[in-house]
């Protein structure tokens, strides 16, 4: 399940729109639900950064555990309070921002699909504003990560992105 929630935030890192190519960065709320075939669900919230530039984003999630996954061209780093450890990793199966968002097709009634690794993505979007992002993962999970409280086109410092690891964190590579 860690795989996938992972997977999962770095593709929601996308910053879709109705005028995909003017969306340069993104700040929102997000409330994630991960439904497997056995009808069991989990959903978590936080609130994320993404931008174009650097190919990068920050996940903070908040409920119902506490942790930061950051971003950067494919490269992870995630922060676990709880384990106190950090991970390490590169992921090969996640798609790079802006393949989702060149490849991105507007099918009518404010949605768009795009696919990759045989994923197919649906996204929602209100205006210029993403709503939400829908999607059946490798192992058929129902995941669908709903954006608030967005602002679009705002600088965010670039040392929001700067990751710290306390010392006496377990560090493990992936």
């Amino acid at each position: 399940m860690k795989k996938f929630l992972l997977a999962t935030t770095i593709i929601s890192s996308t910053l879709f729109s109705a005028s995909l190519d003017k969306l340069n960065t993104l700040e929102s709320n997000f409330k994630q639900s991960i439904v497997n075939e056995q009808n069991s669900k989990i959903t978590y919230s936080g609130k994320m950064y993404a931008t174009k530039q650097n190919n990068q984003a920050l996940w903070e999630y908040n409920s119902p555990i506490e942790k930061k996954i950051y971003y950067k061209n494919g490269n992870i780093v995630i922060i676990e309070p709880e384990l106190e450890q950090a991970i390490f990793a590169k992921l090969t199966k996640v798609p790079n921002v802006l393949q989702l968002l060149n490849s991105a097709k507007d099918i009518g009634n404010n949605q768009f699909v795009t696919t990759f690794n045989n994923i197919k993505y649906t996204i929602t979007t209100d205006g210029n504003k993403i709503k939400k992002i829908s999607y059946k993962d490798e192992i058929q999970n129902s995941v669908t990560i709903e954006f608030n409280s967005q602002k679009s086109n705002q600088q965010i410092n670039q040392s929001k992105f700067a990751y710290k690891i306390p010392l006496d964190y377990d560090i493990l590579e992936q």
